[in-house]
């Protein structure tokens, strides 16, 4: 038996829903993507970070903005996207909790829309991200030192950038948003292929027999 056959038989997907719900909920607080500059001067604990949440960023900021001056880089604090953040995650919690709650017969299409938004909200903000990461790294001011060619810092991994080694990586937030989806997608394969074997089993035939 698969994995999917085996939990389906034992979970229904609305508790995949609420597991998701939960985990959605999670992203709201915790922090969903990080980046850490380290060069000699700064090392160790030393390390300048800065951590984006939903509608906020934390972190040394005055630290790094003060060294952006000498490279003519801003840090992109204030987006739209940054202040949207809260409100699409937060609609995503309210959506899961409404399929949560739905009939069956309607919940596993509302499951399917639900994991097709997630989706498209992943690849929308890694897009965006991108994006602002390009135009911080080539839409510059006049630097003071000009030895600093334009860059892109990634989304994920490091790069060499000057003298600092730039690392970025995800949150405790983006995964919780990841294993949501997973869930999701899980608990709808799951659901899937039980009542596809309910169909095929024989007493299921019997009952549609006239």
């Amino acid at each position: 038996m698969s994995i999917a056959g085996f939990s389906g038989a034992r979970v229904s997907l609305r508790a995949f829903v609420g597991a998701a719900a939960l985990l959605l909920a999670v992203t709201l607080v915790a922090p969903l993507w990080s980046t850490a500059m380290e060069a000699p001067q700064y090392h160790d604990e030393e390390t300048l970070v800065v951590t984006v949440y939903a509608g906020r960023v934390a972190g040394d900021i005055q630290e790094i903005n003060t060294l952006n001056q000498y490279v003519g880089v801003h840090l992109p604090l204030d987006t739209p996207e940054l202040h949207a953040t809260p409100w699409v995650l937060g609609a995503l919690v309210a959506l899961a909790i409404l399929v949560f709650f739905l009939p069956q017969q309607l919940r596993r299409a509302a499951a399917g829309m639900l994991l097709v938004l997630m989706l498209a909200t992943a690849v929308g903000g890694a897009v965006v991200l991108r994006q602002r990461l390009y135009e911080m790294g080539h839409e510059r001011d006049t630097p003071i030192f000009e030895g600093v060619p334009d860059f892109t810092p990634p989304i994920l991994g490091s790069a060499k950038i000057a003298n600092f080694t730039v690392s970025t990586r995800l949150g405790v937030g983006a995964w919780s948003f990841i294993v949501a989806g997973g869930a999701l997608g899980w608990g709808l394969l799951a659901d899937r292929r039980r009542a596809a074997a309910a169909v095929e089993s024989p007493s299921a035939r019997e009952e549609v027999r006239p």
